[in-house]
């Protein structure tokens, strides 16, 4: 009769894994909250005068 070897879980590998996970989601969220996913349109605006003077 042969007995097993005890089993060792995978901690490292589990603790990689979900570490890179979360890092995968603070940079989505990161993405987000820059607006990395919106499209835009760039826009240069020429005035005349520049300031907050309100009288035309």
């Amino acid at each position: 009769m042969q007995i097993n070897s005890q089993r060792i879980p995978p901690y490292k590998l589990l603790a990689v894994a979900v570490l890179l996970v979360l890092a995968l989601i603070l940079a989505l969220i990161y993405g987000q909250f820059r607006g990395n996913f919106t499209p835009k349109t760039s826009l240069t605006m020429l005035a005349s005068r520049a300031g907050l003077v309100m009288d035309p």
